[in-house]
């Protein structure tokens, strides 16, 4: 799971590059369960969580040349709320409420006939949304070199960049976009988060999808004992979705399944500490739980 967050908190500003606009809203709840510290045993604690999060793509402008390869300005903003219903587990260890707001643009450019560059560059809130302070402002960025394998098979490795453990730290990025449509789609994706799914579309208007692994993340600057520490969450599940077409340009998406790990891990905002946290063999976390997720997507 240390690999995975430092995916998410390298990639959080990577959007999906499509020259099509989009509007999104979600909402989604976790059942309540079970709390383990990091010598992974139960602590009594337990928790619950509902978040709500929307936000846009839009592309500034964008061409294609005769390889069908986008150059394309973008600006994209995203905004969660979640909400924790914990029991028995101090504030010190998992805030009680988070907002995640982020803001940024992306330039994407065809530098030979199978290469693309994609660099990203934006920021935003992250805290609980009532000790917002200065430090609960981060910056991230990022470069990545994308190789055009097939038609619909991107990869691409680079850099990232970011302040979220105080000076800024750069790590290795991961890019990879694989898709098949039609009526049968599979989908393989790490762009803003990791997802591999599979689908199937009985006719215009209804799709069912197996999501067969998805993972997101949130995270949170906090003052404990007079020291700023970075608080993050990683969430991986599985589910079956039920995506309802209601018009062209628009579905609404109802989604259930099995969340099978949530870890909830505070460090210190230094070098330091981010790589001593690696030697921890567990991170406090939570037993897998049931979620359940309404959403709505607006194309234009």
């Amino acid at each position: 799971m240390k690999v995975v967050s430092i995916v998410l908190i390298l990639l959080g500003l990577t959007h999906a590059v499509e020259s099509q606009g989009q509007v999104y809203l979600k909402s989604e709840y976790i059942s309540s369960s079970s709390f383990k510290d990091e010598e992974n045993m139960k602590t009594g604690g337990s928790g619950d969580m509902f978040k709500v999060n929307g936000g846009f793509s839009l592309p500034l402008s964008f061409k294609e040349d005769e390889n069908n390869r986008l150059t394309m300005w973008a600006l994209s903003l995203d905004a969660v709320y979640a909400k924790y219903n914990n029991k028995h587990i101090p504030t010190f260890m998992h805030p009680d409420n988070i907002i995640n707001t982020t803001l940024s643009i992306s330039y994407i450019r065809p530098i030979g006939r199978k290469w693309s560059m994609l660099a990203v560059l934006g920021g935003g809130v992250y805290s609980n949304p009532s000790r917002i302070k200065a430090k609960s402002i981060l910056g991230s960025g990022g470069i990545v070199f994308i190789y055009h394998l097939l038609d619909n098979l991107d990869a691409g490795i680079g850099v990232g960049i970011s302040n979220s453990y105080g000076v800024p730290l750069g790590m290795p990025m991961a890019y990879l976009n694989w898709r098949i449509d039609g009526k049968y789609e599979v989908k393989v994706e790490m762009l803003e988060a990791a997802e591999v799914s599979a689908a199937v579309a009985f006719n215009d208007w209804f799709k069912l999808r197996l999501i067969g692994f998805e993972v997101d993340g949130m995270s949170a600057v906090m003052e404990v004992d007079g020291k700023s520490k970075i608080f993050g969450s990683v969430s991986m599940k599985s589910g079956l979705q039920a995506d309802f077409r209601i018009s062209k340009s628009s579905s609404i998406q109802l989604t259930g399944g099995g969340l099978w790990y949530r870890n909830a891990c505070v460090i210190n905002r230094s070098i330091k500490d981010y790589f001593k946290w690696f030697a921890r063999e567990f991170d406090p976390s939570f037993q897998p739980s049931m979620y359940f997720q309404l959403g709505y997507k607006w194309g234009f």
